[in-house]
Parts: structure tokens; sequence; C-alpha cells
């Protein structure tokens, strides 16, 4: 079992900060840096609707594309599966786990993963 900082990826408010840098002229990576483009890192949607998802770091131990984790936070837990790139030590959850968990974005709370 992994114990981790979790945090929100690809609200409304995420793909509003995008837009918004996008429309001021930014570039794509500059915008993804103040949020979220909807979009993992191998093309598929992360938005609301399209299911659980999670993004972890390259570097976390057991990581690649589309494997499915468990998240467990409190009495509650989602399995979903890696569609994005994330930080280092922090898992990131789409819109669709944080809900399947009682959760409102925006996130940061501590959760325990287990790889499936």
């Amino acid at each position: 079992m992994n114990r981790m900082r979790a945090t929100s990826f690809a609200d409304a408010e995420d793909l509003r900060r995008y837009n918004r840098a996008i429309s001021s002229g930014r570039t794509s990576q500059q915008a993804l840096e103040v949020g979220d483009n909807g979009l993992g890192a191998w093309g598929k949607s992360t938005v609301a609707g399209t299911g659980p998802c999670v993004a972890l770091s390259p570097h976390t131990a057991g990581f690649s594309r589309g494997r499915l984790v468990r998240v467990f936070f409190g009495e509650k837990s989602v399995d979903a599966d890696v569609r994005d790139i994330g930080p280092e030590n922090v898992i990131d959850l789409n819109p669709d786990a944080v809900a399947e968990l009682g959760l409102k974005p925006p996130l940061d709370v501590m959760v325990d993963w287990i790889w499936l």
C-alpha cells in the first residue's frame, strides 16, 4: 500500500485556466503550467464523464500507461487507470475519481493506493 498526497486535475476550473492562458497567447506548454487541457499524456480524455483516471510520475515504481490503481480515502475506494503523467510524489485524480471518493475539487488530501 502506498500513502501519497492526492490532488485533482482536469476539473472545470483547471480547464478554464488552461483556456484563458491559450486565449491570452500562451503556448500549450505554458498553459499546462497553470491549467489542464483535459487530455492525458497519450491523448485520452481525462475530463468528467470519461471514467476515473489518475496521473502519476513515470518514476513511480511499477508505472505504466493504462495500468490500474485502486485509491482509498476513508471508507471509499475507486479503481482508475493511469492516463497522464503527474508530478513526483503526488497522485492526481480526475473529476470522476474525485467524485467516487466523495470529494470535491480542488483537492489536496492524503490517500492510500495500490496497483491492481
